[in-house]
């Protein structure tokens, strides 16, 4: 059989304040266009459908289009999990009632789970959870790590041993060289004790996870996250997205990436202010400039804003450095007079240098400051 793997859709999901949806909605109509035009009939989400527990209106009429179109117009299965970033209350909602029609959705872990069979293939959904909600479930105190909650819940489950299994979860697990994360992630707790070793999984014929929006695989070729809908910070700009068509045949497991295209996408631009400036327009893409040069250029941010309407943020490679070789200790700001420091706050704040203009008259309402001190 085929399916498709998709996760973190955050649908609604809003950055610089430009609101997602449009771009999102118009991503999952490509993977239903591809899953009617390939004949595939099942797809699983892993976790993260809405950036917020409490979803926007809009967001949650996109999904019940989506999901009114692949499963009543075209008869396809849908698999779902919450993800962190979900009210599990929320999703769960009537989801009992629509399983007759192909949607399953489960966003609390079952005590026992009841795998969903699909062409001889056994799809086993554990939704996000916290160790907490595992010891409750099991009256078991001694559970205090998400790897303690985890292997604990998979040790309690029966698995079918002739036909293969699926996993779909949205815990954060992780193998033997680091994950590659991104800023648009939500750290699920403080010290690592959200890591989960991979091999507690190892039993299953493929892994379908959310949670971390790079697609990668971990450790195993079986073990797959399938990455954000689309990028949803400038430190992704380089990552591929799109969805994972997944393979199950007497032959064993195959996966393969099938790329999205946006309406927009997020792209980063990096070079001298005036190179820069003779660089080709971008009118449509959400952009970041990175500068390479020395010094904070006046005015830079309206004048890039001509060449690039979705101008999002303008940094500075040599600041950046600076910020992070340095701590606010070391900045030393008790030997900078105050003029240095209005101007340093005024930039970082901007993200262009202080006018003349605007110095003179701070330095005018210092120097008045001082006299009347002195009175």
């Amino acid at each position: 059989m085929k399916f498709i793997h998709l996760a973190d859709l955050h649908l609604g999901k809003i950055i610089y304040q430009n609101n997602l949806l449009d771009i999102q909605i118009d991503l999952l109509n490509q993977v239903m266009n591809y899953m009617v035009q390939k004949k595939i009939d099942t797809l699983v989400i892993a976790g993260d459908v809405y950036d917020r527990a409490i979803a926007s209106k809009e967001s949650i009429v996109a999904l019940n289009h989506f999901l009114e179109a692949m499963i009543l117009h075209y008869h396809k299965k849908v698999l779902i999990i919450s993800g962190n970033h979900d009210s599990s209350e929320r999703l769960d909602f009537a989801s009992s009632l629509l399983q007759s029609q192909g949607l399953y959705i489960v966003s609390y872990p079952e005590k026992e789970i009841r795998p969903i069979e699909i062409e001889g293939v056994y799809f086993y959904l554990v939704p996000f959870f916290k160790p907490s909600y595992i010891r409750y479930l099991y009256e078991k105190d001694d559970l205090k790590t998400y790897q303690d909650a985890f292997a604990y819940y998979l040790s309690q489950q029966t698995f079918v041993e002739d036909h293969p299994k699926v996993l779909v979860t949205h815990q954060f697990i992780a193998g033997n060289k680091e994950v590659i994360r991104s800023e648009s992630e939500v750290i699920l707790s403080v010290g690592g004790s959200e890591i989960i070793d991979v091999d507690l999984c190892k039993d299953f014929d493929y892994v379908a996870l959310g949670h971390i929006h790079a697609s990668q695989k971990i450790k195993y070729d079986y073990v797959r996250y399938a990455g954000s809908l689309m990028k949803y910070s400038f430190d992704e700009v380089h990552q591929k997205k799109g969805m994972v068509e997944v393979t199950i045949d007497e032959t064993g497991v195959s996966t393969q990436i099938i790329p999205l295209k946006p309406q927009k996408d997020l792209v980063k631009v990096v070079g001298k202010y005036e190179d820069v400036l003779h660089y080709p327009n971008n009118e449509n893409d959400f952009v970041a400039v990175e500068l390479l040069d020395k010094q904070v250029i006046g005015h830079a941010y309206d004048f890039l804003k001509e060449k690039y309407p979705y101008l999002l943020q303008i940094t500075y490679q040599s600041l950046e450095k600076l910020k992070t070789n340095q701590t606010a200790s070391s900045l030393d700001v008790e030997k900078q007079s105050p003029i240095e420091i209005f101007k340093e706050f005024y930039e970082k704040m901007k993200g262009e240098a202080m006018s003349q203009e605007s110095e003179e008259i701070i330095q005018q309402l210092l120097e008045e400051v001082s006299e009347d001190d002195a009175h």
